[in-house]
């Protein structure tokens, strides 16, 4: 397997796993802060993902709706 194959192999193993735990997630009653907040280490720990700097600044529903369309993509 060439080396960008194998990259791309990885990404996609590393975003599976993280909608996998997500999933698993969503199956637990939790508050909105708490679904927000395991989402948010879940998501921003996949390598690659990025929080953006203005995170802190936006809303919960706003920061759920983001976090909720990552795992659908």
């Amino acid at each position: 397997m060439n080396k960008y194959k194998q990259l791309k192999t990885n990404k996609m193993d590393n975003l599976t796993l993280m909608k996998m735990f997500l999933v698993m997630g969503d199956t637990t009653q939790q508050t909105l802060k708490e679904k927000i907040a395991y989402k948010e280490r879940i998501i921003f720990a996949t390598q690659g993902i990025i929080k953006p700097t203005n995170w802190e600044e936006l809303s919960d529903e706003v920061k759920l709706n983001r976090l909720t369309k990552l795992q659908k993509v």
